[in-house]
């Protein structure tokens, strides 16, 4: 049932049930003008032999059929073999043509015809010439020709009394009408003709059938009208096919205005469900495609505004970081300038001031590069360096601070090069901010392990200590920005943008920065960085 419907829906067997209605329509148009255009031709022109091909109609007695009472250059009368009149197509040929008439009249097949002259003669006589010609076919220049070719004759006085001739062995004269029908017919170029047959009981029946000859003026009439009924069938023809035109742009428009609907609603902002079952089946592909594009730009809408309220509380995550040291520091100048610090204090406010505003630029220093690296047209300058080399080199450096500060140091790095295209400017503020991360949020006497191994695929370096470890709270959130080691953010230990920062620079070397939750012993923060080296050579 469920193929059945999909059938019904498929676009392409609705364009094929179109075109087949249409080429029926068509069809039957045709066959409509077509019979009237011979209907037409019929009524005009109708010989013996449009006549026979009604023999059915004629054995079985059914005349209404016959088209021979629509012509106007043709009738028939019909005779039993007593002489009774069955039938007549029209008064007139009732009028001309009789029972004892049958005798004079051609049987149908036959080539033979009559033609009557009328000669005066020198003495002032009136005669009459009736012959009886046969076509025959002759030879000539041009090639084959029929030629009429006289069978008999008679010679009539004025009285039709017959003077000589065999034409009529047993007659010695002719009536006036029996005169008159042969003169009719060759005076109007007419031909009569007899057929016999038998209807359906076995019954005689004789059939004589007139037929006249038209004009050059009343041939072209009936051209000019058949004309008329072919222009009428064309005009109907093209009427058809703006009206199968019409009907077919409705229906496809129709079938997938679903599609449209949908479409027009979601530019609108509006939400607009849509199922494949709704359009035809060689859309369902792209309804599916569409609604996975709709699942993604809902997507993206979220995420775009999750970025939004993202960047509004970065803006007052930053106006309240800063608005502490810059009060402290407004509040300590104030009272500087205005001589009411005592001696004795002066320097620990003027030492205040000064880690304030460090810590106010630190602030700055760190959302200036945040937001830089989030652009995603930040360029890297990347260039190929012993990363193992690379990171002893920058511990070597802050050894001093580290071991003033009462941090140990361990170090387990191979001596084996391990060559990566890095930006070493970010590289280095990578370890900065882990460094700093561990030196702000842990006591003195901590020590920080970092080792480099080289796997089958990626470098790995663990960055750890065994100080305070990572509050539970906020250790699955630690890498978005401003998240800090103090959920009330008063401390003033940091932004909450060095982690951040630090995963972005490893996502952008293509590799991964993550807190491993539990750490393993003695471990109590560890972090793994992984950068895949086939991606970096």
């Amino acid at each position: 049932m469920k193929q059945i419907k999909r059938a019904k829906q498929s676009l392409i067997v609705s364009c094929a049930v179109y075109f087949l209605c249409f080429t029926l329509m068509i069809v039957l148009i045709y066959s409509i003008f077509n019979r009237l255009a011979g209907q037409k031709m019929n009524e005009s022109v109708f010989t013996m032999d449009d006549l026979l091909a009604y023999e059915d109609e004629l054995v079985e007695e059914d005349y209404a059929r016959i088209p021979a009472n629509n012509s106007k250059n043709s009738a028939m009368i019909i005779f039993d073999e007593k002489g009774k009149i069955q039938y007549a197509s029209n008064r007139t040929i009732g009028e001309k043509v009789f029972f004892q008439d049958l005798d004079m009249i051609n049987d149908y097949g036959s080539d033979q015809f009559f033609e009557v002259f009328q000669n005066d003669t020198p003495d002032g006589l009136v005669q009459y010439y009736v012959y009886l010609n046969v076509y025959d076919l002759d030879l000539d220049m041009d090639g084959k020709t029929m030629v009429p070719q006289t069978v008999d004759y008679c010679v009539l006085d004025e009285n039709y009394r017959i003077l000589e001739g065999g034409l009529f062995p047993e007659r010695t004269s002719l009536t006036q009408r029996e005169f008159e029908l042969l003169s009719g017919i060759s005076s109007t170029n007419s031909m009569l003709e007899k057929y016999v047959y038998y209807n359906e009981y076995g019954e005689k029946r004789i059939l004589a059938f007139l037929s006249s000859s038209m004009t050059q003026e009343q041939y072209n009439a009936i051209l000019q009208s058949v004309r008329r009924i072919w222009f009428i069938g064309i005009f109907c023809v093209f009427l058809a096919i703006i009206l199968f035109t019409v009907l077919f742009f409705y229906k496809i428009k129709h079938r997938i205005s679903p599609l449209n609907r949908t479409i027009v609603s979601y530019e609108k902002g509006k939400t607009a469900e849509i199922s494949p079952d709704d359009v035809p089946s060689e859309f369902h592909e792209v309804v599916r495609n569409f609604k996975n594009l709709l699942s993604k730009l809902e997507q993206t809408r979220e995420e775009k505004e999750n970025l939004y309220q993202e960047r509004q509380k970065l803006i007052a995550d930053v106006s309240h970081d800063l608005k502490t040291p810059l009060t402290v520091i407004q509040g300590y100048a104030k009272a500087l300038s205005e001589n009411r610090v005592p001696p004795e204090k002066q320097s620990a406010y003027m030492d205040a001031i000064f880690n304030k505003s460090r810590q106010a630029t630190d602030m700055v220093n760190d959302l200036f590069m945040f937001t830089q690296i989030e652009h995603p047209d930040y360029p890297l300058r990347l260039e190929t360096t012993n990363f193992s080399e690379f990171v002893k080199s920058f511990f070597a450096e802050k050894y001093t601070e580290l071991t003033d500060g009462g941090f140990e140091l361990h170090v387990d790095i191979d001596d084996k090069p391990v060559l990566l295209p890095l930006d070493r400017k970010l590289m280095r503020r990578l370890l900065e901010n882990l460094l700093n991360n561990a030196m702000k949020y842990n006591a003195q006497g901590t020590t920080i392990f970092v080792s480099i191994r080289e796997r089958e695929n990626h470098v790995s370096m663990t960055f750890a200590d065994d100080g305070v470890g990572i509050p539970e709270e906020i250790a699955h959130t630690l890498f978005q920005p401003f998240v800090t080691g103090n959920i009330a953010r008063t401390t003033g230990k940091g932004t909450g943008l060095g982690l951040s920062i630090a995963q972005r620079i490893v996502e952008m070397h293509h590799g991964k920065l993550s807190l491993i939750l539990p750490p393993h012993a003695p471990y109590h923060t560890e972090f793994c960085l992984s950068i895949p080296i086939e991606n970096n050579l």
